[in-house]
């Protein structure tokens, strides 16, 4: 079987399209940050704090709507762990961009392996080393993250979240250009 033969038959319609937009708005992002490295750390740091915060009070009314099932007290410390280290997060952002700064760089690390395994998993599908080269990118950023602390968690966070995003977007959009559809 022919790698056009493979593509043809294994390409979901409208993946092409898909891929071209995420791979753009991947982009777009991307430069955002790098320009505003500063910016995006703290954006990440407090959305995240954000997100636990909503989370915890969900899972808080969850597990007192269902506290007749006999899990309420784990269910309500979970949702009160989520929510006050959300709220630790969104009180003291400096800090919790030093604790996100440590969590991206693993982050990086794990995902940059993850990537290099799919890459190799889609050969022979076209584009597949730009996948394979986006996760060798993410464990080296990964690696310089976490090497550089303290001193770049300021800027460090925004700016290789940006360029991780940047390479994403290139690696989608030729994925994208290898697909032939109708």
């Amino acid at each position: 079987m022919t790698d056009r033969e493979i593509t043809d038959a294994t390409a979901p319609r409208g993946l092409k399209t898909w891929l071209w937009i995420a791979g753009i708005v991947s982009i777009v992002m991307g430069v955002l940050a790098v320009l505003f490295p500063f910016a995006a750390t703290l954006a990440a740091e407090l959305v995240i704090g954000a997100i636990l915060v909503a989370s915890g009070l969900l899972e808080l009314v969850r597990a007192f709507a269902m506290r007749h099932n006999g899990s309420l007290a784990w269910n309500a410390l979970f949702g009160l762990a989520a929510l006050v280290t959300g709220g630790i997060l969104l009180a003291w952002p400096m800090q919790g961009i030093v604790t996100l700064t440590i969590v991206l760089g693993v982050f990086f690390l794990l995902g940059g392996a993850f990537k290099l395994v799919a890459g190799f998993g889609l050969r022979p599908f076209p584009g597949w080393g730009w996948i394979g080269f986006s996760g060798a990118l993410s464990v080296l950023l990964g690696l310089l993250l976490l090497f550089g602390l303290p001193g770049t968690a300021l800027w460090a966070v925004g700016l290789l979240v940006g360029i991780d995003l940047i390479f994403l977007g290139f690696a989608e959009i030729a994925m994208a250009s290898a697909i032939e559809q109708d």
